[in-house]
């Protein structure tokens, strides 16, 4: 690549002590792994809290699962404040002892002028038993990221892709994130008598943009909150297709209707629904002394409404 291709972007392509930075054209995409991502911006304020990157579904490459993890905002815990964060992570458990070494690169997609701008780690990287994330924390600066005229984030879409070297060949795996627009009904509120429900009740399933769901509620708490709060969760009961890594990231309110003066109690959740993640919420949602209080208005003639209101979807699958 020329050198005066470089000068066509707001950042320097350059190595470093860590990184080493180059461009390639469209023509030859991820060897391994593609990931188109829609809606950038809401899915980044959707991320869950507790974790603030995107993790990929798995491929497979030298016969080893792998996901990449994607940090919008940075890795703080990493000195990544202010850039695009990337990591590979083995998703396979070694055996004490050994080890798999791997060249990684990350790509983002130039969609102005059908490029590929390669960030490659510098050093081979040993994944093991104790060591089974590797990445660039300074990947790329946001700035650069976003600046319209890199072309990297375009009508709030991008690309990443990855590439892991340690066999000659393989099939590529894509995926997608799909923002998925609600035209449609998004809330279902539970009317129920409160003296009927079992400790651990779900309601009639519902359906939410060709997804059945149900609400779970444990009226005399659960967990450390037996006996003092009732607890409240949003259950997804369709799970056929969330394999691999397939994930629903869902970002959603759960209601405790108040029936006097409308001063609902309520919770936001952002979380992303799986087969190992399918029930969520919070176990000290309102507090059972609360529910017996007439002038709450949380349970009026042994009726108690439960709702859901979904706020933002997106879809992450292999394709």
């Amino acid at each position: 690549m020329a050198s005066s291709d470089y000068l066509q972007y707001t950042f320097k392509i350059e190595n470093s002590t860590e990184i080493i930075r180059s461009i390639r054209s469209g023509e030859q995409p991820p060897a391994h792994y593609k990931l188109d991502v829609n809606s950038f911006s809401l899915l980044t304020s959707s991320l869950p809290i507790a974790s603030l990157f995107l993790e990929s579904t798995e491929f497979s490459v030298g016969g080893y699962r792998w996901v990449v993890q994607v940090y919008p905002n940075g890795n703080e815990k990493d000195n990544g404040d202010g850039h695009i964060s990337i990591y590979l992570k083995l998703c396979d458990k070694l055996r004490p002892g050994s080890f798999v070494n791997v060249i990684f690169r990350a790509l983002i997609y130039d969609q102005d002028r059908n490029k590929y701008l390669i960030i490659q780690d510098l050093r081979e990287k040993r994944f093991d038993a104790t060591n089974a994330i590797w990445g660039m924390s300074r990947a790329l600066p946001q700035t650069a990221f976003s600046a319209k005229c890199n072309g990297f984030l375009v009508q709030d879409r991008c690309m990443f892709g990855a590439e892991v070297f340690i066999i000659n060949s393989t099939t590529p795996t894509s995926a997608e994130v799909s923002y998925i627009d609600g035209n449609r009904t998004r809330s279902y509120a539970w009317r129920v008598k409160f003296s009927e429900l079992s400790d651990d009740a779900y309601s009639p399933e519902f359906t939410i943009e060709g997804r059945t769901w149900k609400l779970n509620v444990c009226p005399r708490g659960s967990g450390a909150q037996k006996g003092k709060s009732l607890s409240l969760y949003l259950a997804l009961t369709q799970l056929h297709d969330l394999t691999a890594g397939n994930k629903l990231y869902v970002e959603y309110e759960l209601r405790v209707k108040n029936q006097l003066n409308g001063e609902d109690r309520t919770g936001i959740f952002k979380h992303p629904f799986e087969k190992s993640a399918k029930n969520w919420g919070r176990t000290s949602f309102v507090p059972i002394s609360d529910l017996s209080i007439p002038t709450k208005g949380l349970v009026m003639e042994d009726v108690i409404i439960l709702e859901v209101y979904f706020k933002q979807m997106f879809m992450l699958k292999n394709i």
